[in-house]
């Protein structure tokens, strides 16, 4: 597993755990569901136009999770998606889906996270990268 979806576990294990009461049996499906959700909600808003910037002003704490788009995203692809196949009870998604923004919050909100190194295992450059890349496409169109 790699850093950021075990990171994402633990902090949806540890706000589930106080706010929901899941059957035991469901518990891990109900984890990965909510992982997997908040991951490919960053994977895609990473890769959106724009979406760099997003990421960046959530994980420096210029956004707020509760309002963010990416948390929008992972609630709809928990709800519509990932809660069907896995079989949840709409009882529960209810019950879950309110959680995710604090699930996000807390992984934004964490000490020692990197956005590079999380940039880096949604599949894009890292920032310092992307920003190397575009400045030196504005400043070697004023040379040409």
């Amino acid at each position: 597993m790699s850093f950021l979806t075990d990171l994402i576990k633990e902090k949806a294990g540890d706000v589930l755990a106080g706010n929901v009461s899941i059957p035991e049996d469901l518990k891990e499906k109900v984890l990965g569901g909510v992982s997997d959700s908040i991951f490919d909600s960053i994977k895609e808003t990473a890769g959106e136009e724009g979406g760099i910037e997003k990421l960046t002003s959530l994980f420096t704490g210029k956004s707020e999770a509760a309002t963010s788009s990416i948390s929008t995203l992972a609630i709809k692809q928990f709800s519509t998606s990932i809660a069907g196949k896995l079989g949840l009870s709409p009882g529960i998604v209810n019950a879950v889906t309110p959680l995710i923004p604090k699930v996000i919050e807390m992984i934004t909100s964490g000490k020692g996270i990197d956005l590079n190194e999380i940039l880096s295992e949604v599949g894009k450059s890292s920032a310092t990268d992307m920003l190397k890349n575009a400045a030196g496409s504005i400043l070697g169109g004023l040379f040409k």
